[in-house]
């Protein structure tokens, strides 16, 4: 378990990519159980929607991930990546929200968001998306501009399609 965390934690750094990340299966289930259970314990603490809202944001945002990734390596021949770098992207994804807890636990203990909490927690999304992008970038050999692209445009198709079926899970 430490070896993964390391791993992870060097992923984030980009001292790692997803070719790195071992070809297991049954840790990609292991890591989508915990997936889900961190995203639904993260998303509880910042709004006050109904359980079944929350598991509907957590699939759709995973449906979406899972989607555009396979569809992308599929278009580049490179679907043999595909358990790699949806462990790395989970992986990474649990560790930057473990990271996010305390911040996430310290907002909602206050009367009111606390602004250097939220710039804190602003800060670790663009990392995330920046090492998303990095991500994207080695598993589909394009250059760093164009993995970019591809996690900001799914960043901005996860909440579009949350706003068409769901607009009331953006207006908390």
């Amino acid at each position: 378990m430490n070896a993964l965390i390391r791993l992870f934690w060097r992923l984030s750094l980009f001292r790692k990519g997803p070719e790195d990340m071992p070809y297991t299966p049954p840790l990609l289930v292991i890591l989508l159980v915990a997936w889900l259970i961190m995203q639904g314990l993260s998303a509880n603490l910042q709004t006050s929607l109904p359980a079944g809202q929350l598991i509907a944001v957590q699939w759709i945002s995973l449906s979406l991930v899972t989607a555009v990734t396979t569809a992308a390596l599929a278009f580049k021949g490179l679907l043999a990546r595909w358990v790699q770098t949806m462990i790395a992207l989970l992986g990474l994804d649990l560790l930057l929200s473990l990271v996010a807890l305390p911040l996430l636990i310290a907002n909602m203990a206050a009367s009111q968001p606390i602004p250097i909490i939220d710039g804190l927690y602003f800060m670790l999304v663009s990392w995330q998306l920046a090492v998303q992008s990095f991500i994207y970038h080695r598993s589909l050999d394009v250059s760093p501009l164009l993995g970019l692209a591809l996690a900001f445009s799914l960043l901005i198709l996860t909440y579009m399609t949350l706003a068409a079926f769901m607009p009331e899970v953006l207006n908390r």
